[in-house]
C-alpha cells in the first residue's frame, strides 16, 4: 500500500454528499490564530457553514479532503451592527470546519535547476530580476477591465499580456494555484487548509526571502509568539454605505499562504505575513522588501467591491485608481531595486459575476512594471497563473513543485522581459536585498 491508501483506510468513508474522510484532533496541525473549539462561547452564536472542497468521487484519490468538525475558524464582523440600525452583511458572522486537502500520491520538491536561467543572445545567465512582488485583483474579465479609463491609463505605464488566463473559478483555488501549480481539485470556497508544498518550500531550500504584505491583516499574538497567523476569514471595517454590496475589507482566501497548512503549521512562515498598512512603504524605501513577496489589495482597492458613489458595473475602476496611486508612490524605488511588479486578476467574471455567459475563457488582464519593462506595449503570448509560478521559480533557480509548473504550455512570464535592462542595483537610497 502508498502513503494515501494506508492513510485513508483507516479512516471511515462517510456519506459521499456530505463527508469524505474524518481527520482525528490531533492530525489538525496548529495554524495560528482564530480557531476554536467547536463549542467554543467565542463562536457560540455564530452558524456553523460547511461546503466540502468537491465531491470525492471527482478524483478518484487524486486529491482527497478530510475534515475536523471539532475545530473550526470563525469569520468576524467589525463594522456597523444590527443595534445601529444596520443588517449585518450575509456571511459575516460563521464559523467552518477544518477542512484538510490533499494529494493522493504526495509531490516532493525538486531543488535542483531544471529550467535554464541563460539568455543566450544577451549572455545572461542570471535571474532577470532581482526582486518579485504580485498584486492580485479580484474577478474581472479581460474586456471589461482593459476597457476602463484607469486600467487604460495602467496599460501605458507598463507591457499589457494580452492572452492572460486564469485556471479554474471561483477565487480561491487560483490563489493556490499561483504558487503550488495546482488547484487541488478545489470548487468552492470555505476554510479550506491544503497540505502540499508550495514555492513557499522551494524559496526555502534557496534561501531566497519572502514575504505578504495583506491590507487590514493584524499578525496575532499566541504561545508560538508575537506574530502569529491570523486565520480570520474575514475581518476589518466596512467597505461601503451601500447595502447592496457592502462588505468587510479584509478577506483570508486572498492571502495565498493562509490557504496551506504547510505554511500555517510553521511560526516562522507565519511572521513573515505582515499588515500591509503599517510595513510595506518602509520596507520599499529602506529598500529591504524581500526578493519574492506578495501585495493584497483589500476589497476596494482589488477591484472586488465598487465605492459607495459608484455602481457596480464601474467596480474595476476602484481597483485602477489605487493601482496607478500605488505605483505613483512604490514604482521608482521598487524599479531601481531590480523589482518586476506583476499586477493580475484572480478569476473572470462579467459585471453580474456569470463566469460563463459570454463565454470568456477566464481571459485576465496581466500588467508588468518596473524591472525590464517597456512603458506602452503589449504582449500576446499566451500565459496562465501557472506560467507565472513558472517564471518566479526560472528567475531564482528553484528547481520544480512537479505540478503545472514544470508544463511548459502554461507559459512562462521569465520570457516575457527584455533580460537587458531588467537585472538592476538599487539607486534610490541605501539598504540591500530583503531579509529572512
Amino acid at each position: 500500500m502508498n502513503a494515501f491508501t494506508n492513510a485513508v483506510s483507516a479512516l471511515a468513508l462517510s456519506s459521499a454528499a456530505t463527508a469524505q474522510y474524518a481527520l482525528p484532533a490531533k492530525d489538525v496541525p496548529y495554524i495560528g490564530g482564530n480557531v476554536f473549539r467547536h463549542n467554543d462561547p467565542a463562536v457560540a452564536s455564530y452558524p456553523f457553514s460547511y461546503t466540502p472542497p468537491f465531491e470525492p468521487e471527482q478524483y478518484g484519490g487524486y486529491y482527497y479532503w478530510s475534515v475536523n468538525n471539532e475545530t473550526v475558524s470563525g469569520s468576524n464582523f467589525t463594522g456597523y451592527g444590527a443595534k445601529e440600525g444596520y443588517l449585518l452583511p450575509s456571511g459575516a458572522t460563521g464559523k467552518y470546519p477544518f477542512f484538510q486537502v490533499s494529494e493522493g500520491h504526495p509531490k516532493a520538491i525538486n531543488s535542483s535547476k531544471l529550467f535554464a536561467t541563460c539568455a543566450p543572445s544577451a549572455g545572461q545567465c542570471e535571474g532577470k530580476f532581482q526582486k518579485i512582488l504580485h498584486i492580485v485583483f479580484e474577478n474581472e474579465v479581460y474586456q471589461w477591465t482593459v476597457g476602463q479609463a484607469y486600467w487604460k491609463l495602467l496599460a501605458t505605464r507598463g507591457k499589457l499580456l494580452t492572452r492572460s488566463y486564469a485556471i479554474t473559478h471561483p477565487s480561491l483555488p487560483n490563489y493556490a494555484a499561483l504558487v503550488a501549480g495546482d488547484f487541488f481539485g478545489m470548487a468552492h470556497e470555505d476554510f479550506y487548509n491544503v497540505n502540499a508544498t508550495s514555492i513557499y518550500d522551494l524559496l526555502e531550500a534557496k534561501n531566497v526571502s519572502y514575504g505578504t504584505y495583506a491590507e487590514w491583516y493584524n499578525p496575532i499574538a499566541t504561545h508560538r509568539g508575537p506574530n502569529d497567523c491570523n486565520n480570520y476569514v474575514t475581518n476589518g471595517p466596512i467597505d461601503n454605505t451601500n447595502p447592496d454590496w457592502w462588505s468587510q475589507v479584509y478577506r483570508r482566501l486572498d492571502v495565498p499562504a493562509l490557504l496551506f497548512s504547510s505554511y500555517t503549521s510553521k511560526y516562522e512562515r507565519c511572521s513573515k505575513i505582515y499588515g500591509a498598512n503599517n510595513t510595506f512603504a518602509d520596507d520599499v524605501m529602506s529598500h529591504t522588501l524581500p526578493e519574492y513577496s506578495f501585495y493584497v489589495p483589500d476589497m476596494l482597492h482589488n477591484a472586488h467591491d465598487p465605492t459607495s458613489d459608484s455602481n457596480y458595473f464601474n467596480q474595476p475602476n476602484t481597483g485602477g485608481q489605487w493601482l496607478n496611486s500605488f505605483l505613483d508612490l512604490y514604482l521608482p524605488h521598487l524599479e531601481a531595486q531590480g523589482t518586476l511588479v506583476v499586477a493580475t486578476f484572480d478569476e473572470a467574471t462579467w459585471w453580474n459575476d456569470d463566469d460563463s455567459d459570454p463565454n470568456n475563457d477566464n481571459h485576465i488582464a496581466t500588467i508588468l512594471f518596473g524591472a525590464g519593462v517597456t512603458p506602452n506595449t503589449t504582449d500576446d503570448s499566451y500565459i496562465t497563473l501557472y506560467g507565472m509560478l513558472r517564471g518566479a521559480i526560472q528567475n531564482f533557480g528553484l528547481g520544480s513543485l512537479g505540478r503545472n509548473d514544470t508544463n511548459a504550455t502554461n507559459g512562462n512570464l521569465f520570457n516575457l522581459v527584455d533580460s537587458s535592462n531588467a537585472h538592476k542595483k538599487a539607486k534610490l537610497g541605501g539598504g540591500d536585498q530583503g531579509d529572512e
